[in-house]
């Protein structure tokens, strides 16, 4: 049991720890996001690393027992999994893990940022281990608030959840109202409530989204888009989404080319298959084009 509920943190660098953090970082606003329902929260934590300025610093990194290389299903409902390495671009193997950046002196407000990429454990003994661990490390880093990004799919629009009465009413100005959903299943929902334990308030954001039943976390781009949007007014901060934009242009193409091919495939049944003008370099280029898409979605699904 012991072996299974082990989870610890590593610093870059090892003479820094929770006591210097919480001298660099001023009263912070820590940002939550993992692999989830079509990998919204996900996509608007990559966008946080990768587009804010100036450029978020990572910091710290909380690896655990509970974490599989790959799962077989959504994570985030505890699918089948397996264990081992995650190899990133170039190759290079390396443990899962939840990261920590630190986005010092951002935005208008006085509040540095926390940005936290989650990773969904293999079980709830896990999870909750986790996601404790994380709260914890929030407190010793006098972290003042939580915000955890999600999706849904039965509500339209941004919609919230909070810890507290006084959060919900704030989020309200942001022109973002109370859903109606009974639950926020997986590691950043879990974080909110067990950091509400320790005295931390947070509030926990829902993109609009529509369901994947093939792959309930292929990325949607487009929701993501306009949460990030969201995200950056809250935090008084600018993040680029015409990446997003196009991604999701594209992800939109990318899946109406493959209904058209398969169209094209019956009627090439149907018919007598004689050769198309110019077909095969448009193919050609189709199929470049398509491979390039799924190199991009490469991360979420």
């Amino acid at each position: 049991m012991r072996t299974t509920r082990r989870v610890w943190i590593n610093y870059q660098d090892e003479k820094r720890g929770a006591e210097e953090g919480r001298e660099k970082l001023k009263e912070p606003v820590a940002v939550v996001g993992s692999s989830g329902l079509r990998s919204v929260g996900r996509i608007v934590v990559d966008e946080l690393v990768a587009k804010t300025q100036p450029k978020p610093r990572l910091f710290a990194e909380l690896f655990s027992y509970g974490f599989p290389a790959a799962y077989y299903g959504p994570s985030y409902l505890g699918a089948p999994c397996g264990v081992g390495a995650k190899l990133e671009r170039g190759g290079l193997a390396r443990l899962p893990s939840v990261e920590f950046y630190a986005l010092e002196s951002a935005g208008s407000g006085e509040n540095d940022i926390l940005i936290t990429r989650g990773y969904q454990s293999y079980n709830a003994l896990n999870q909750y281990a986790v996601a404790d661990k994380v709260a914890d490390f929030f407190k010793e880093l006098g972290v003042k608030r939580v915000i955890s990004l999600g999706a849904q799919v039965v509500e339209e629009g941004i919609t919230d959840c909070a810890t507290d009465l006084e959060l919900l009413e704030e989020m309200y100005k942001y022109e973002i109202k109370r859903t109606n959903v009974d639950r926020f299943l997986g590691f950043p929902g879990l974080v909110v409530a067990l950091a509400r334990e320790k005295g931390i308030g947070g509030v926990c954001l829902f993109a609009s989204t529509t369901p994947n039943l093939a792959n309930p976390e292929y990325p949607d781009f487009r929701a993501a888009k306009e949460l990030a949007g969201k995200v950056g007014e809250i935090l008084g901060i600018e993040i680029d989404t015409s990446e997003l934009e196009e991604r999701g242009t594209a992800e939109r193409e990318l899946i109406e080319g493959m209904g058209k091919g398969e169209e094209r495939e019956g009627e090439g049944e149907e018919g007598e298959g004689g050769e198309g003008e110019g077909g095969e370099g448009e193919g050609g280029e189709g199929a470049r084009k398509r491979g390039q898409e799924r190199e991009d979605l490469r991360g979420y699904v």
